[in-house]
């Protein structure tokens, strides 16, 4: 049998006691955000020691690039123009799944405001009393360039925030162009569309 001496086995009891104690836990925190303004930290365009430049900001690691960037020198995707100014046409291509896509994104994101039909009637808008949203079948926002409809979706305007950040880039152009493929479907004479389609408009009408 093993004997522990008497040294061991008071260190033994003390560090067991010590581990158990549990009065930090009683400690009152403190208010506010106090702790986090007061830790060290590098202040934009300050000074900072942890450098040998002196500098706190760092210039970004070599070749990096955004997150959201497609590929290389293709800025007009990403922003909705080009030299020439706002694109007029859509810069990727409209397939059936990039439609589905749009549709899920425009009544998840858009539709809120300015409604499932984009007629700008709502819930929400309802309740806007200060301006209501527009609706996106009105004659001068139908005459937008779809680069400017894109850059609104990105970055907003007027009491509308930018969904950049909720929305990827595809996420975005797949919204502009469902919009498209939505005031189309508005403005197709009865007459274009098939049998079926035209008996279910029938047994739809009033």
């Amino acid at each position: 049998m093993t004997h522990i001496s008497h040294g061991v086995a008071a260190w033994l009891i003390v560090s067991a006691v010590s581990g158990c104690d549990n009065r930090q836990v009683f400690h009152e925190p403190e208010p506010g955000l106090e702790r986090m303004l007061l830790q060290p930290r590098g202040a934009p365009y300050g000074a900072s020691s942890a450098f040998p430049d002196g500098r706190s900001m760092r210039m970004p690691v070599a070749d990096t690039v955004p997150r959201e960037r497609l590929r290389a020198g293709q800025v007009a995707i990403e922003t909705g123009r080009d030299d020439a100014g706002y694109l007029h046409a859509l810069p990727l291509p409209v397939t059936r799944a990039s439609l589905q896509q749009g549709h899920v994104e425009f009544e998840r994101v858009c539709a809120t405001c300015h409604g499932v039909l984009g007629d700008g009637h709502s819930v929400v808008a309802e309740k806007m009393t200060l301006r209501k949203p527009p609706s996106l079948h009105d004659a001068n926002i139908v005459r937008m360039p779809v680069g400017k409809t894109f850059e609104v979706v990105s970055i907003g305007y007027g009491l509308m925030p930018g969904y950049a950040a909720q929305l990827e880039i595809e996420q975005r152009w797949a919204v502009v162009s469902y919009l498209d493929a939505l005031r189309l479907s508005r403005a197709v004479p009865v007459a274009k569309l098939s049998e079926a389609m035209r008996a279910e408009l029938r047994r739809a009408a009033p």
